[in-house]
């Protein structure tokens, strides 16, 4: 099974579109493709460019520690496994094989981390700089850019707080 791993410093990253590169590797821990990481320079491309590649690589799952909503999102739609390991230490080895018994693989978007910049993009017309209506990209400004209604919606006085990624009332009230 070809497997992507995201990588800072030598070990698995923290947070996977802020890893300095990406290695595949097949189902016997060797490395058959690295590259650098293209969303570190290139905003919302740079993450369509990073999935790009690791399709393009054949990668049939991805391991990551952290990952946002959006990101795990179009990873799924892609129908790439998903999995969260806990320790960034976990020896490469270790994840090449089918059964991954240190790592839960995430099914569902809302297992990824809720992105306090997406929420705050949506508020001001989104990553491209104009409104969103119901059906997405209006006037075909977005170059292509898939923006679903739900994406968009951000309440107003809400906020996400990372300690425990809930939605919580700027006035104070949990919701």
């Amino acid at each position: 099974m070809i497997t992507a791993i995201p990588i800072k410093d030598d070990h698995i990253a923290n947070h996977f579109s802020r890893a300095d590169s990406m290695i595949i590797i097949n189902e016997n821990a060797e490395v058959i493709a690295s590259f650098a990481n293209p969303a570190l320079t290139e905003g919302c491309d740079g993450k369509k460019q990073l999935l790009s590649l690791i399709v393009a690589h054949g990668a049939e799952r991805v391991i990551v520690r952290n990952i946002g909503q959006q990101l795990l999102t179009k990873m799924l739609n892609h129908q790439l496994k998903v999995f969260h390991v806990k320790n960034g230490r976990t020896a490469i080895n270790d994840l090449a094989h089918d059964h991954l018994p240190q790592c839960e693989q995430f099914s569902d978007a809302i297992q990824g981390r809720p992105s306090i910049k997406h929420l705050a993009k949506q508020a001001n017309g989104g990553c491209c700089g104009h409104e969103h209506g119901d059906g997405g990209c209006q006037g075909g400004h977005c170059g292509g850019h898939d923006h679903d209604a739900s994406e968009m919606e951000v309440a107003e006085g809400m906020h996400f707080k990372r300690c425990c990624q809930k939605k919580h009332s700027f006035l104070g009230h949990n919701e």
